[in-house]
């Protein structure tokens, strides 16, 4: 009975570190994201994989602030190929409504880039 339990949970650990990102191919990812040619004060950007991403990776993300993002800081990194890619831009002004400030932008701000994160920073310049 004690070893099936140990098994168990040795396979139970064995399934979870190989779902924890081990060989998910996944590199971090930074740059800056800048709106009418002002830097974004605050905010989130979102790597969705584009459909037609060849290896369906996990959805990547990071936090903005004063214009820069980071994964490897706070967030998620991303695997080379096509992604949309969405920021969500504040002011930066925080108050009890708007933890972040209020939005910059009543639309969607999205466009469709290819990368390649090779360590050299992407810039973002939304209209």
């Amino acid at each position: 009975m004690f070893m099936k339990r140990i098994s168990l949970m040795l396979f139970v650990v064995a399934l979870f570190v190989s779902g924890c990102g081990a060989g998910d191919g996944l590199k971090d990812i930074s740059g800056t994201v800048s709106l009418k040619g002002k830097a974004v004060p605050k905010g989130m950007i979102w790597f969705d994989p584009a459909p037609d991403h060849p290896s369906k990776p996990v959805q990547g993300y990071a936090f903005i602030e004063e214009g820069k993002f980071d994964s490897k800081t706070k967030g998620r990194g991303v695997a080379k190929g096509p992604y949309l890619v969405r920021v969500e831009a504040y002011d930066g002004k925080s108050s009890s409504e708007f933890p972040y400030g209020r939005p910059l932008s009543n639309q969607s701000l999205e466009s469709k880039l290819d990368i390649s994160p090779d360590g050299n920073p992407l810039a973002i310049s939304l209209k």
